[in-house]
């Protein structure tokens, strides 16, 4: 009977042992997780300052440019008040053309912008599913390895007899 109780003693030792190993990595990899967690959101709160900057800067020109606009407008305005209406008819298509021009230019400005921050934010994304991913598989993988070494690989669960 002794051999058999230090072979049990063996086996509980030997089932700590490995639980605890499983604990700490699962530990670890819960941490790696929420580290992830936390860089994607001060990633994503940095990106969102940067294109809000973007987007501020972007109208400031804007405004800058109606600015400008309005005030040729009404130089040109009172000009135009003395000149005849041939003179006036040019001057509203110049003014239609440039306005414009500026709104062609806002709108590709504004395309290019939501292009370049959508492909950022998809790759972002789509590096960090990647990690997910592979702890996730790397978890599967450790449990099915733990199932194994205490239920065999048999599919049918085996109870201990004492």
């Amino acid at each position: 009977m002794g051999q058999l109780t230090d072979d049990m003693a063996q086996l509980r030792s030997n089932i700590d042992i490995t639980r605890q190993t499983r604990l700490s990595e699962q530990n670890e990899r819960i941490f790696n997780v929420r580290a992830q967690i936390s860089d994607f959101t001060a990633t994503r709160a940095s990106n969102g300052l940067q294109d809000a900057r973007a987007r501020a800067a972007f109208v400031n020109n804007n405004a800058s440019d109606v600015k400008s606009l309005l005030s040729d407008f009404n130089s040109f305005h009172q000009a135009m008040s003395k000149q005849g209406r041939e003179e006036r008819a040019t001057f509203v298509n110049e003014v239609s053309k440039k306005t414009l021009d500026l709104l062609n230019s806002f709108n590709v400005d504004h395309k290019n912008m939501a292009e370049q921050s959508a492909k950022e934010r998809l790759d972002f994304i789509t590096e960090n599913s990647r990690s997910v991913a592979a702890f996730i598989n790397e978890a599967s993988q450790d449990r099915a390895g733990a199932h194994a070494v205490f239920f065999g690989t048999d599919k049918k669960k085996k109870a201990f007899l004492v």
